[in-house]
C-alpha cells in the first residue's frame, strides 16, 4: 500500500515529466499502430484477393500469314480444348477491323507517332473512322462491357444472326435507334467486303464511373460495335483479318500445368501461345504490395529507432531525478520499493498514452491507408490500360483497403508496447540498482 500511495503522489508531483514521457510514448505507440494496420490489413487484402481472383487462360493467335496454318482453329475446337476437368466455363471474342463509309464517327486520339507532317485528310480521315468489330457468345457480352467499365443503356444483349450493339455516343452522332440497320465494311486492299447489321442494343460507360474517366474510354470504345461469334464468322475476311480470343476459366491456379498439356495433347498448334491472367493479378495488387513494403519499413524503423531513443531518454531523465532518489534513500526508502514505485507510474502512463493512440489510429488509419495506396497508383501508373490483351475477368481496380484492427493486430501492438515499457522500466531499474548515495554526493561536491 506504501508503494502505491507512493506511486500516486509521484503522477501528481511531477506530472509535467509523466506528460512528457505520455506524449513522447503515445507517439510511438500511435504510429506503430497505425504502421501495423496497415501492413497486417495489406498483407491479409492480397491473400484474400488472391484466392477470389479467377484464373483466366488465354489463346492468342498468331500472325497467320508467317505460320504454317492456312486458317484458324475452329469453335468446334476450342470447345474441345474447353471440355476438360480442369475448367469452369470459356469465353469466345472474336475482333475483326472495320470501317463505316456511310456513318459519322467519333474522332479517335491519335499518338503522335500516327500523325502526318504534311495536311493529308484522307489519312488523318482513315485513322479517325478505325473501329473494332467484336464477336463474342451472348453469355459473354455482359463480362466483356464490365470488363470496359460499360452497361447496356437500351436494348438486350442477346444478339441474334446480323444483330449488333453500338454505343450511345455513335447512336447519337447518327441519330441510329434500335432497328435500324448499319453498313459496315472490312477494308481489303483494293476490295471491301461488306455486311448489313441490325441495331439491337445500345451501350454506355457505367454512371458510377468519373466524367473524365467515362469520356476517354468513349473516345477509345465509341465506334465499337459487338455481335455474337456466328456472325463475325461469316465475314470472308475474318481467317485473314479477324482475331479470336478464347479464355478458359480453371478450377485452380494450379490446375494451369495440366490444362496446358491437355490441350496441345488434343491438337493446338505449336505456333499459339497460351497466357494466364496472373500477370494481372499481380499488377493490379502492385500499388497493395508497395502500401505493405512501405508499412513494414516504417514499422521496423521505429521498433529499432524507437527503443533506441526510448534508452537514451530514459538515462537522460534519471540523471534529473538522482537528487531526490539520494533524499529517499536516505529516509529508508529501498530501491526495490522505488522500482515498485516507478513502475506503478509508467503503467499508468503507458495505458494512457495506449488509449489516446487507440482511439487517434481508429480514426485515421483508414484516410492515410487510402492517402498511400493512391501515390502507390500514381507512382506504378495506370495499369487498367494494360488488361486489353489477355482476359481479366470481372476484377475490378483496387482503390481502397479495408483497414481491421483484428486479434493478431492487438496481439502484436501488446507486444509493442510491452517491449516499450519494459525499455523504460529496465533502464530505470538498472540504474538504481548501481545507484549509491555517496557516489552521488562526491560527484555533486566534485562538480560544485
Amino acid at each position: 500500500m506504501f508503494v502505491f500511495k507512493h506511486a500516486c503522489l509521484n503522477l501528481r508531483r511531477h506530472i509535467w515529466s509523466h506528460i512528457l514521457v505520455g506524449i513522447i510514448l503515445f507517439l510511438l505507440i500511435l504510429v506503430t499502430m497505425i504502421t501495423n494496420t496497415m501492413y497486417t490489413s495489406a498483407k491479409l487484402f492480397t491473400k484474400n484477393y488472391s484466392k477470389q481472383f479467377m484464373t483466366l487462360v488465354t489463346i492468342l493467335e498468331p500472325d497467320l500469314s508467317n505460320s504454317t496454318h492456312e486458317k484458324k482453329l475452329t469453335k468446334e475446337q476450342y470447345l474441345k480444348f474447353g471440355a476438360s476437368d480442369y475448367v469452369k466455363g470459356i469465353k469466345m471474342v472474336g475482333s475483326l477491323p472495320v470501317s463505316f463509309p456511310k456513318l459519322n464517327t467519333s474522332a479517335l486520339p491519335i499518338p503522335a507517332q500516327f500523325q502526318k507532317l504534311e495536311d493529308d485528310e484522307s489519312t488523318l480521315y482513315s485513322y479517325q473512322t478505325a473501329a473494332t468489330w467484336f464477336g463474342v457468345d451472348p453469355k459473354d457480352l455482359m463480362s466483356e462491357l464490365a470488363e470496359s467499365n460499360m452497361e447496356i443503356r437500351s436494348g438486350s444483349p442477346n444478339l441474334k444472326m446480323d444483330e449488333c450493339l453500338i454505343s450511345n455516343e455513335f447512336a447519337q452522332l447518327n441519330k441510329l435507334k434500335i432497328g435500324d440497320s448499319i453498313q459496315v465494311i472490312v477494308p481489303v486492299n483494293e476490295k471491301n467486303e461488306g455486311k448489313k447489321l441490325i441495331v439491337a442494343g445500345i451501350y454506355q460507360p457505367k454512371k458510377t464511373t468519373q466524367s473524365n474517366e467515362a469520356s476517354m474510354v468513349m473516345k477509345i470504345l465509341g465506334n465499337d460495335i459487338f455481335t455474337n461469334w456466328e456472325t463475325i464468322r461469316t465475314m470472308n475476311e475474318f481467317d485473314s483479318l479477324g482475331d479470336n480470343s478464347v479464355s478458359y476459366e480453371l478450377t485452380t491456379r494450379a490446375a494451369f500445368d495440366n490444362f496446358l498439356k491437355e490441350v496441345k495433347a488434343k491438337g493446338l498448334p505449336s505456333e499459339y501461345q497460351v497466357v494466364t491472367n496472373e500477370v494481372n493479378m499481380n499488377m493490379l495488387l502492385s500499388p497493395v504490395n508497395g502500401v505493405v513494403t512501405l508499412a513494414g519499413t516504417v514499422l521496423l524503423g521505429f521498433l529499432i529507432f524507437g527503443n533506441f531513443g526510448l534508452i537514451l531518454f530514459s538515462i537522460h531523465m534519471f540523471k534529473k531525478k538522482q537528487a531526490e532518489i539520494c533524499v529517499l534513500r536516505n529516509i529508508g526508502i529501498t530501491k526495490a520499493q522505488l522500482i515498485k514505485s516507478r513502475t506503478i507510474e509508467l503503467l499508468f502512463v503507458t495505458m494512457v498514452s495506449f488509449a489516446f493512440a487507440f482511439l487517434t489510429a481508429s480514426w485515421i488509419v483508414q484516410p492515410i491507408a487510402d492517402w498511400q495506396l493512391m501515390n502507390q497508383r500514381v507512382v506504378m501508373g495506370n495499369v487498367d490500360q494494360l488488361f486489353s490483351v489477355v482476359s481479366n475477368g470481372t476484377n475490378e481496380t483496387i482503390t481502397s483497403i479495408p483497414m481491421k484492427f483484428n486479434h493478431v493486430s492487438f496481439i502484436f501492438m501488446i507486444g509493442i508496447i510491452s517491449l516499450y515499457f519494459i525499455t523504460i522500466i529496465t533502464v530505470d531499474s538498472y540504474k538504481l540498482f548501481k545507484f549509491e548515495t555517496i557516489e552521488f554526493l562526491l560527484e555533486r561536491n566534485l562538480d560544485e
